[in-house]
């Protein structure tokens, strides 16, 4: 595990499944977020996304999108807390849905929302709040 210190606050450098259908979005996110040193994982749609964890490691957080093809995002994140394999994975949605948004808000099934377009800066803090959250520490350790 490694940890990257931000004006001396630590966190664990964590691996991001970013869920998207717009490939340009993906770009943008990687790049924010491998320069802040995370690995990237990236899906095109939700069944793209189920695909990748099932047969490999669980992916520390999982960013998604609210409508893709084939499989959108509120199915995902459904289905992802179903799962006890899959139910501790913080999630991020990032979409500029603002009615899914402020209805989504209210469930308690994400762990974080970022409206589009999003500010690279604020997008980065909030996928470091939600990698160093003590809520997401014990929910993990639980289902171990």
């Amino acid at each position: 595990m490694f940890r990257r210190f931000v004006d001396g606050d630590a966190y664990t450098l964590s691996t991001v499944l970013i869920v998207d259908d717009d490939p340009s979005t993906r770009l943008v996110m990687r790049m924010i977020l491998e320069r802040d040193g995370h690995e990237i994982v990236e899906a095109g749609h939700g069944e793209n996304a189920l695909e990748l964890i099932q047969p490999s490691r669980l992916p520390d957080i999982v960013t998604t999108d609210l409508r893709m093809p084939v499989l959108g995002g509120m199915e995902l994140i459904r289905r992802l807390r179903s799962e006890p394999r899959t139910a501790t994975i913080p999630i991020i949605v990032v979409s500029s849905d603002t009615d899914a948004l402020r209805d989504l808000r209210a469930t308690g099934l994400v762990d974080a929302i970022v409206a589009k377009p999003f500010d690279a800066g604020k997008f980065t803090e909030c996928v470091r709040v939600v990698a160093k959250s003590p809520v997401n520490g014990a929910r993990r350790a639980a289902a171990t």
